[in-house]
């Protein structure tokens, strides 16, 4: 048992290192047991966390201002089971509602929208310029009892509300 919660110390601890990490496993030396799924939730926290300080760096530095806009940003979404239905809301600012596209196949809702392009001129110097400008791409793996073939669609200050029956 001893050489057992051993091992799993040792390859947690390597695999730690490796990700340059403190402590990527927590074993209970008491249980000996490792839950899987808790793994794999703080790996992912960890990931989200590398992920986002990269994007910050990324977005400020001058470097790459040029690709910003060449880039998808994933917006925002709530999505709730009502008993009948499912609705989701994404947050879509900017848009036009007839550039907002939605398609679905195998199970799998793609939300798709362009924000107008701003006229820009030469001479402009910008001190900061935060909006976005571009597409916004959202990819959803829905419930099995969806029936996405009638789902329903209203946009209202840059919320898009997306009804989805139960079948």
């Amino acid at each position: 048992m001893k050489k057992l919660v051993m091992k799993k110390y040792i390859v947690s601890t390597i695999t730690a290192l490796l990700l340059g990490t403190s402590s990527l496993f927590a074993i209970d030396a008491q249980n000996s047991t490792i839950n899987p799924f808790e793994e794999i939730r703080k790996l992912q926290q960890q990931m989200d966390q590398i992920f986002n300080r990269f994007h910050q760096k990324f977005l400020n530095d001058a470097a790459f201002a040029k690709f910003d806009s060449s880039f998808a940003a994933s917006p925002a979404i709530d999505m709730q089971d009502n008993g009948k239905n499912y609705t989701i809301k994404a947050n879509i600012p900017g848009v036009d509602e007839k550039s907002i596209n939605i398609t679905q196949k195998d199970g799998m809702l793609t939300i798709k929208a362009k924000s107008m392009k701003e006229k820009e001129e030469k001479n402009d110097k910008f001190m900061k310029k935060e909006r976005f400008v571009g597409e916004f791409v959202r990819v959803l793996t829905l419930p099995k009892d969806a029936d996405a073939d009638n789902l329903k669609t209203e946009y209202k200050n840059g919320v898009l509300k997306i009804v989805i029956p139960k079948k």
